[in-house]
């Protein structure tokens, strides 16, 4: 098959890797280099186990394995979270893919929230973000503030170097959500050297429908493979390899994926449930999501610390 993939992202490289052995596969990318959006926040064991599997050793690349998660002021132990060094993991891959075009039997929409070739979501949830690299001797915790419309963060990228973020419905309302991270935890706004700004869809796979449409199927991002706390690398490497193991069955792909990521539909009620201030539903709903992160082996949530965030 001649395959055609828009987007080099976390998905769009992934996926190519996994394709080129048995097809005609070449990507479009808009941009000209790999760029540094992100917080660069992965699933360890995930990331390792997939990345293996296109002859990747993923621990060449990660910055740093925080002992803790903290919430606007509440603690969690991080089991499985680290920072990656997003930029280099991808231009290593960049330098593997063959970048035009084709005329192809298939094209797959890994365009993030720009969702480039597939029809547009009618009613998407799209939030805008601003990021910030920094230095600050700060100890390597991941640090969170969140309001009902967004949170804020900060990821340590080892040697005083850290990534910050803010997403909310404006970029007006991230900034103040990065000032207020500033005053919690005494991150320096001093200490910026580089800003960019992003989006992020906040929307799960079941109200991202539909995932192929003619010729085009979409993949990670594209298609709400984000969790209900933001998380997108891991969701959108795995979303791939779905993709790969599906290639020819597309009916099926998609029904594997509301499947494999039943648990994101989950973490975004609660979400939407605490953003509309519906506490007694996020408390029947948390402990489906602490049961969710302890299998994923990411935090070790506390129901009781979490409904007050």
């Amino acid at each position: 098959m001649q395959v055609q993939i828009c987007g080099a992202g976390i998905s769009g490289s992934y996926l190519y890797m996994l394709l080129r052995d048995e097809h005609r596969v070449k990507v479009k990318e808009v941009r000209d280099t790999v760029d540094c959006v992100c917080a660069w926040g992965i699933a360890y064991r995930q990331a390792k186990e997939l990345y293996r599997e296109i002859g990747l050793n993923f621990d060449e690349y990660v910055l740093s394995k925080p002992k803790f998660a903290i919430a606007n002021g509440i603690k969690f132990k991080n089991k499985n979270i680290v920072t990656f060094d997003r930029k280099s993991l991808l231009e290593e891959l960049w330098k593997e893919i063959e970048f035009g075009q084709n005329d192809a039997d298939i094209y797959i929409d890994a365009t993030g929230t720009e969702r480039a070739l597939l029809p547009k979501i009618k009613e998407d949830k799209i939030y805008l973000t601003v990021q910030y690299l920094e230095e600050h001797e700060i100890e390597e915790n991941v640090y969170a503030y969140a309001r009902k419309t967004g949170y804020a963060w900060a990821f340590p990228l080892g040697d005083n170097r850290w990534h910050l973020g803010a997403g909310d419905i404006s970029y007006e309302r991230a900034e103040e959500l990065i000032k207020k991270l500033r005053e919690f935890y005494g991150f320096n706004e001093k200490n910026v050297f580089c800003s960019c700004r992003g989006k992020v869809r906040m929307l799960p796979p079941s109200k991202c429908k539909p995932f192929v449409f003619e010729k085009i199927v979409g993949v990670g991002e594209a298609i709400g493979c984000v969790s209900g706390f933001g998380e997108g690398n891991a969701p959108s490497l795995e979303c791939a390899k779905i993709l790969f193991e599906n290639f020819y069955d597309r009916s099926e792909y998609e029904k594997e994926v509301l499947r494999r990521f039943k648990w994101i539909e989950i973490e975004h009620k609660l979400v939407e449930c605490m953003q509309n201030g519906k506490k007694i539903s996020a408390m029947l709903k948390i402990p489906r999501v602490a049961m969710i992160e302890r299998k994923r082996s990411a935090f070790s949530l506390n129901f009781f610390k979490l409904i007050k965030i």
